[in-house]
């Protein structure tokens, strides 16, 4: 039978009991009514009370159902993590994840990962947050030597432990890729990928090369694999940049890993299913840049963003990369004296920029240092705004924050079991 968001399902009786219960009384549209107003985890925990349960909640007419009953329609969320410095070093325990939100359906104390610090495994842990994607986060234990990841779904508090990567390394960046829908030995189910990006540099004779070492564990196979990359650039001493501390987790587009600042001439991107590296060039306009707060990548409606500030004309300016890679298309273009703001304390000098809103094309998020807040700017009316936030949001921090855009899907995505396989 089609599945329906207007009939209901067929009522049928549960195959695995041998006693009538008053579940098995009740219509599939009965049941319907009553099990969508429970909240995710003991929804989830239903699946296992028979075939019948499992079938049902698995169906499109009941997830289309639980969404509408929510209000689950892409809501939009801002992870951030301070990292207060003594001296300019940074102190790891010191670290501190909160959110800043709009809809309600975050208004949890899951949503800062706090599930994982009070769990009895994780008990006491300092986390600290790397990458989202496709409604799953990736994070690590900041302490714990060796290095420990954990994927979880701060909706519904699943999470599962990596096993440690092959090197030790903490200074790398982080790509972090869902793929709710992966089919699997005929099923699907949820898979992902982690990919540390370690800048390896040797000297030759002459020359400085550098290398780019990639670690990549996949959730399908439940083990981490190496990868080199070489530029074939004859710069390779200015291809690549040391780590950067404050950018360090990949944009998501369409599947690839895209880092801004991995290389000095445009976006570095890596396909997770095949391998490949390249680099694509920034917009003509932006002369080789100065890593500063002053630019950031982002992603709308499937399409690769490209935020800057330029110091010759006092200018922000938002592009967007074209289908195919085929060059960079301007979108907006404000200067800084035109930018009308309705905060006060707002130092239109002093703000990095965070990352385009993935939501609304026309609106780019701030971090103000003079007023500790996050900010954002509508291009289209040019206004600087404080967001519509539910509760207040102030950031003291010395150096900058790191801002990871949450993004949550319609349906939460399932964290995937993983059988932990021998490393070669």
């Amino acid at each position: 039978m089609t599945e329906s968001a207007t009939s209901p399902i067929k009522n049928h009786k549960s195959d695995e009991s041998t006693s009538q219960s008053l579940f098995d009384k009740l219509t599939d549209e009965l049941l319907i009514k009553t099990l969508i107003r429970l909240p995710l985890k003991p929804l989830n925990l239903c699946k296992s009370i028979s075939t019948r349960f499992r079938s049902l909640l698995s169906t499109s007419y009941f997830i289309n159902s639980y969404i509408n009953h929510h209000h689950f329609n892409n809501s939009f969320a801002l992870y951030y993590q301070t990292k207060p410095t003594f001296h300019n070093i940074i102190d790891p325990s010191l670290m501190t994840i909160d959110i800043a939100f709009e809809s309600p359906v975050f208004d949890s104390p899951g949503f800062s990962l706090s599930f994982l610090s009070n769990s009895d495994q994780q008990k006491q842990e300092t986390l600290q947050y790397l990458a989202s994607n496709n409604g799953l986060v990736l994070c690590c234990a900041v302490l714990r030597r060796p290095i420990v990841y954990f994927v979880c779904n701060p909706l519904t508090k699943q999470f599962v432990t990596l096993p440690p990567p092959p090197s030790n390394v903490k200074t790398v960046y982080i790509g972090f890729v869902c793929d709710p829908r992966c089919l699997c030995d005929d099923e699907f189910t949820t898979s992902f990928k982690v990919v540390r990006v370690e800048v390896v540099r040797c000297e030759f004779p002459r020359q400085l090369s550098a290398t780019l070492k990639l670690e990549i564990f996949c959730s399908v196979s439940g083990r981490w694999t190496e990868e080199y990359f070489m530029s074939s650039s004859g710069s390779d001493h200015e291809l690549f940049h040391a780590w950067n501390y404050r950018c360090p987790s990949a944009v998501v587009c369409n599947g690839l890993l895209h880092w801004g600042t991995l290389s000095n001439f445009g976006v570095f991107t890596y396909d997770t299913s095949n391998g490949e590296c390249r680099t694509i060039e920034l917009p003509q306009e932006v002369r080789k840049p100065v890593w500063t707060f002053k630019h950031c990548l982002g992603e709308y409606s499937g399409r690769l963003r490209y935020a800057n500030f330029s110091w010759d004309d006092s200018n922000y300016r938002v592009w967007e990369l074209k289908d195919g890679g085929g060059g960079w298309l301007l979108l907006h273009k404000v200067h800084l004296d035109e930018m009308k703001s309705t905060v006060e304390g707002i130092n239109k000098e002093c703000m990095a920029l965070l990352s385009p809103h993935p939501l609304n094309p026309d609106v780019v998020f701030f971090w103000c240092r003079s007023s500790c807040r996050i900010v954002e700017y509508d291009m289209g009316n040019k206004v600087l705004q404080l967001p519509r936030f539910i509760r207040d949001v102030k950031i003291i921090s010395h150096l900058s924050p790191m801002f990871f855009p949450f993004v949550l899907p319609p349906w939460p995505t399932a964290v995937p079991v993983i059988q932990q396989q021998e490393q070669n």
